[in-house]
């Protein structure tokens, strides 16, 4: 358990990750707030938490749900001192930032597609997707786009006023499976290039669900029994 004092008014964020070093699995718990100067790492089987220092990363108001890449966990933030959008990365050791897009992108979301970190948005005033990625790795300037998509030719229901976009799957042939809104799957066609919207819900009502992206865990928690948790 944590401390009441750590979590204050402010929400967590919890994050499963892997040591490189040691092998061990570990939970990573920040506090979503600014100016939090620490955050608390579990390592499984050790039934206690420890803290890391944020380092650059205490001026940050992290966002959304981490993703995994190179074998590290990342979080889209909002570096209060500097008044940008940064990708906070955390090897379960330690803090490491890289700026997030260039100037001028607006609200998105975190994903993986072909091993990079991607960033997927949608512009309103020409009805487009974009999805940025990053070719190498922690390499600011390789940003590019990777895929641009038009909603404006499409009569699906998914056009409206505010679309979030998650691209979730790559496919050989170049098609992208995204999420949008966070309960409505769309398919991107490489060779046609068209939107169709996938009916995976039918019998529930979009509004009142949330999609999430399953990924086939690799540590049976079962061998671990209950671990009593000593609060930090």
């Amino acid at each position: 358990m944590l401390r009441t004092d750590y979590i204050s008014n402010q929400s967590l964020q919890f994050g499963l990750g892997v040591s490189k070093v040691s092998g061990q699995y570990k939970v990573l718990c920040i506090n979503e707030g600014v100016w939090s100067d620490s955050h608390r790492v579990y390592t499984l089987g050790t039934g206690t938490w420890r803290r890391v220092k944020a380092g650059a990363a205490s001026s940050f108001r992290f966002w959304g749900v981490p993703i995994i890449c190179n074998d590290n966990l990342h979080w889209r933030a909002y570096d209060s001192r500097n008044r940008i959008w940064v990708v906070c990365g955390f090897d379960v050791e330690c803090f490491s930032v890289f700026y997030l897009l260039p100037a001028g992108i607006g609200n998105g979301k975190l994903s993986v597609l072909r091993d990079c970190v991607c960033y997927s948005n949608y512009t309103r005033s020409n009805g487009e997707i974009f999805i940025w990625m990053m070719k190498e790795y922690q390499v600011n300037e390789s940003w590019t786009i990777g895929y641009k998509m038009s909603t404006t030719d499409s009569d699906l229901s998914f056009r409206r006023l505010y679309i979030h976009v998650e691209a979730i799957k790559h496919f050989k042939d170049g098609d992208v499976l995204m999420l949008l809104d966070h309960s409505i799957l769309v398919y991107s066609s490489n060779y046609t290039r068209t939107l169709q919207q996938v009916n995976m819900l039918n019998d529930t009502d979009a509004k009142k669900c949330y999609a999430l992206i399953f990924n086939p865990s690799l540590l049976s928690l079962e061998s671990f029994g209950f671990e009593n948790v000593i609060s930090f």
